[in-house]
């Protein structure tokens, strides 16, 4: 570890404390599809209420993901352009995200998971569950779950219940940031709106094609342009409860270096996406079934050069879940089935469709001061076959300790760029990434045990062991031409990233989680948060892949927010190893270790619910990349308001 990290890390570790801290006993939380609060779960899971996220200096769901133990993200430019989210080591395609009980994964790629349908305001709070989930909610879950729920959604259960959030801000580069949102809740009916745009002209940047090869332009501008819209409806009769909400997302932006280390790589992207979803829910004396349906409509497209045509993506994704629970004595039960059908119509990739089925058994049970809940999935379609999907987890309550442990399967199949990337592009250059149509289903098996420790309000911590064997893995691997027997359109002898089914590979870490009040007094407060994470993954072989080992080896972050009358200071620090890469030909390096510090200096006003704030990202001016190539933002002052009725 980098020498400048010691004396940074033992200032945050002494002097700082954690945000809000929610009584863990009565919080229930959607690690399973049974209704078990925190303590029970037998999971390592973070809870990140609207309060927390107002305070930190982050704009997006991502950025926000970047202060919790276990997770890695490896991002292409800042304010929530596009990032590859992992958790303790996965790849950006192991990651199952959900809106409201809904998957919002892209059937497309990954790359685009993290392009949520939900501005910050609209936000109740994020369930961060780690560990293999794919028992509950299907194939993906083999890092963890990020589970957003929105207010309107938890206002079901909040009758009464009314805000008006937002957050507005100007700064360098042309910048300009609005999230809005409102939503009420009464007896029987309620509703939200909610706006969020993020624009900026970017940095202005030397573009190395020029210099190396003279191709392009000699300055290119990372610029964006983010819109994301969404409302939602909820109503209320005697056993009924139903809920509907329909958004969309727009986002255009510079792409270059976002995919490849071409000298021809010129690349802007525009994504829009459309989504609506909905439930119904009945509650009986002692059982609540639950049907929910989403559907997402995705249009990518992507122009690598203006000298040649771009590709142009369209994916449809429709999920549906029938889920009952029920009470027999002491043992909550739950089983139900689960449809998802996916589609894409494509100018590189082709036309073609996915449909798979789902059927889940679930129990929740407590033996004096034991919890045990679990269950088995049984999955399938015509890619991965029927697969079996068993999970067990275990908690133990002791004088304020929590033991828990957990053990589970998890699969996933490969999405439509992984079997098709390239697939009708002729004469296909070298270098390029060509997809497999016969990639097999990725199988992981994760264990954790952890203990959590909640014995005061001044002091809490948790710590998790974990380990996960894959096999399966899909990665891009180079490969002869003369080796690939499934695709029509290589030259021979000639090298591509050929999406391969990697034996196997083994990953081990450990996540320490800290949080401590260091002052508490009438008008002054000193909370601090410290989070660690190590992951080391192994492959036989040394196999030479792109995403599988592409995670952070060592990442320290840490939260200090200092208060004093109606001033508050936040400061958020990060302190990332990783494993080194260099590509001379376009400046794109990332580094084996570097720091990171976003500052957010604030005031109350005593006249209306308004704080006025300044935040300066990445103070220390650290030059740096997350995917190799995609240079990430220099220092960058904005300020605005915020506030929350």
């Amino acid at each position: 570890m980098n020498k400048q990290f010691v004396p940074l890390l033992a200032i945050l570790t002494l002097s700082l404390s954690s945000l809000a801290q929610q009584n863990i006993d009565s919080v229930y939380v959607s690690a399973t599809r049974l209704k078990v609060k925190k303590i029970e779960a037998g999971k390592n899971i973070t809870l990140i209420s609207a309060k927390e996220i107002k305070q930190l200096p982050v704009t997006s769901v991502d950025e926000l993901l970047q202060y919790v133990a276990g997770i890695n993200t490896n991002s292409r430019n800042g304010f929530g352009v596009q990032s590859d989210i992992g958790m303790r080591g996965s790849t950006f395609s192991q990651i199952l995200i959900l809106v409201d009980n809904q998957r919002i994964n892209d059937p497309l790629t990954a790359h685009f998971n993290n392009n949520i349908p939900i501005p910050m305001s609209e936000i109740d709070h994020i369930e961060v569950v780690r560990g293999s989930a794919a028992v509950s909610y299907g194939a993906d879950a083999v890092g963890g779950i990020i589970h957003i729920k929105t207010k309107t959604y938890e206002g079901l259960n909040n009758p009464g219940s009314f805000s008006f959030d937002g957050n507005m801000a100007i700064g360098q580069n042309n910048l300009t940031l609005t999230d809005v949102g409102f939503h009420q809740q009464n007896q029987k009916f309620g509703y939200s709106a909610a706006i969020k745009t993020t624009s900026s002209a970017g940095e202005q940047l030397v573009n190395p094609n020029y210099i190396g090869s003279g191709l392009g332009d000699s300055l290119y501008n990372n610029y964006f342009d983010l819109k994301t819209y969404t409302a939602a409806l909820t109503y209320k009769t005697g056993n009924w409860k139903l809920y509907a909400r329909g958004g969309s997302d727009f986002r255009d932006f510079a792409a270059k270096y976002y995919y490849t280390a071409s000298a021809y790589d010129e690349s802007l992207e525009q994504v829009n996406a459309y989504w609506t979803q909905g439930a119904a829910i009945y509650n009986a004396a002692n059982s609540t079934t639950e049907f929910n349906i989403s559907y997402r409509n995705n249009n990518d497209s992507f122009a690598f050069n203006p000298l040649f045509p771009s590709n142009v993506h369209t994916t449809q994704r429709t999920n549906a879940t029938l889920n009952h629970t029920r009470v027999l004595g002491k043992t909550e039960v739950a089983f139900g089935g689960q449809f998802d059908q996916q589609d894409i119509v494509s100018t590189d990739r082709g036309d073609h469709s996915l449909s798979t089925q789902a059927l889940f058994a679930l129990a929740n049970k407590k033996f004096n001061n034991l919890y045990v809940n679990g269950g088995v999935r049984l999955e399938y379609s015509e890619n991965i076959n029927l697969q079996l999907v068993p999970q067990l987890n275990l908690s133990y309550l002791m004088n304020g300790y929590v033991l828990r442990s957990s053990i589970g399967r998890s699969i996933r199949q490969a999405d439509f760029t992984e079997r098709y990337v390239s697939y009708l592009i002729p004469n296909l250059s070298a270098g390029r990434n060509a997809g497999n149509p016969d990639l097999e289903a990725e199988s992981a098996y994760t264990l954790d045990i952890g203990v959590d420790v909640n014995k005061s309000e001044k002091l809490q911590w948790t710590n998790t062991l974990f380990l996960r064997q894959s096999s399966n893995l899909i990665d891009y691997v180079n490969t002869n031409s003369n080796d690939i027997t499934n695709l029509t359109n290589l030259k021979p002898s000639t090298t591509y990233m050929y999406a391969t089914n990697i034996s196997e590979s083994f990953t081990w870490g450990d996540e320490l989680s800290v949080k401590y009040r260091a002052y508490k007094g009438e008008k002054a407060q000193v909370n601090t948060q410290l989070n660690y994470t190590y992951i080391n993954t192994s492959t036989p072989d040394s196999v030479l892949s792109k995403y599988i080992a592409n995670h952070p080896i060592h990442n320290v972050n840490a939260i200090v927010n200092i208060g004093l009358h109606r001033f508050n200071w936040l400061i958020g620090a990060s302190l990332i190893t990783r494993n080194e890469e260099t590509i001379d030909a376009i400046d794109a390096e990332i580094k084996p270790n570097y720091t990171l510090i976003n500052s957010k200096i604030s005031y109350s006003s005593s006249i209306v619910p308004v704080k006025l704030y300044v935040e300066v990202r990445n103070a220390l001016n650290t030059q740096y990349q997350e995917i190799l190539g995609a240079k990430m933002p220099s220092r960058w002052v904005y300020g605005g308001l915020t506030w929350v009725l």
